[in-house]
């Protein structure tokens, strides 16, 4: 399969301050060594804790953040390093879908002033007329109907669902080559995800875009990606095919955030032979170690001197952990 986007070594870190004075000073590696690779037309799926680094990748691949290290290939050229015609037209051809429909939203401007000012941005001598076609023709993807009703309002005039269609209304006008959606669900009922996600597998067909789906549900990633990356405290530890990771899941990681899945089954008790996690301390400060190390019940003297490498187990099943060496 051919990429549309390659992460290289992508390093980010940041710096903390800590104590009543601020003088101690932590350095976090959001982002350690990252290797992904996004194929055409494809949804990769990128799961983990809140905190394991997974939106300021989103934002490292659109060129968002500055990065210590690594490159990052948008169709083979280097985003790092595009000049202002090239960062331009990359900015058309990526667009990213926001978690908080609420907060995303100028709340001063109309739906229409919204979604049509991306594309205004981008084809600037667009007739308001041809821009006003184009602003109904998106809003009716993302199942807003009847579209024109919907130009004159604000967003605090909608629901929950309403506003995030607005987002990927936004999101979809110029026709993007890839998009990131960061969990663009989460804030949604349970009733209105399944409809939003379902758009989001319908624009991929009508637009032949490709998308990273930053989530921390497991079951809806599963329902909307072809491959799954998990990713711990900003290391990807497992990547597999949607259904093979969820069905056979390798690294303790990936097994102790299945195995916590709640079971709506009140006969069901709790297996003790499933993976638990062990106390420790919990983030990434550069060490050359498996990130789960601190973390993991199984894990080994190895696991804390050197960082497992990425290996195949078959069914294109990949994962770093010293137990399948």
């Amino acid at each position: 399969m051919d990429s549309i986007v390659e992460l290289r070594n992508v390093t980010k870190i940041f710096t903390n301050t800590q104590g009543i004075i601020k003088r101690k000073k932590r350095t976090v590696y959001a982002l350690h060594d990252v290797n992904l690779s996004i194929g055409e037309k494809e949804i990769l799926g990128l799961i983990g804790e809140s905190g394991s680094g997974k939106t300021t990748l989103g934002l490292a691949v659109l060129k968002l953040l500055d990065l210590e290290g690594g490159e990052i290939l948008f169709r083979g050229k280097d985003i790092l390093n595009m000049k202002k015609k090239e960062t331009f037209r990359f900015r058309e051809k990526t667009e990213m879908i926001f978690q908080d429909p609420y907060g995303s939203l100028n709340p001063v401007q109309s739906v229409y002033k919204i979604i049509s000012t991306p594309y205004k941005v981008f084809n600037k001598n667009a007739k308001e007329r041809d821009v006003i076609e184009r602003v109904i023709d998106t809003l009716e993807m993302v199942g807003l109907n009847p579209p024109e009703q919907y130009l004159a309002k604000y967003p605090n005039q909608l629901s929950g669902g309403q506003r995030q269609r607005v987002g990927i209304a936004r999101a979809i006008i110029t026709n993007p080559e890839f998009l990131v959606a960061d969990e663009p669900v989460s804030m949604l009922d349970v009733s209105l995800r399944a409809d939003v996600l379902n758009i989001l597998l319908e624009l991929r067909e009508k637009l032949g875009s490709s998308m990273l789906f930053i989530s921390h549900d497991i079951a809806v990633t599963q329902y909307v990606s072809d491959r799954i990356a998990v990713m711990h405290l900003g290391q990807i530890v497992e990547i597999a095919e949607s259904t093979e990771l969820v069905n056979n899941p390798l690294h303790p990681y990936t097994q102790t955030l299945i195995s916590s899945i709640p079971i709506p089954d009140p006969e069901r008790r709790w297996d003790t032979s499933e993976p638990k996690v062990l106390a420790g301390e919990y983030v990434n400060e550069g060490k050359d170690e498996c990130s789960f190390a601190n973390k993991c019940p199984f894990v080994m003297d190895k696991c804390r001197r050197s960082r497992p490498k990425m290996i195949e187990k078959g069914n294109k099943h990949y994962v770093a952990c010293y137990l399948y060496e």
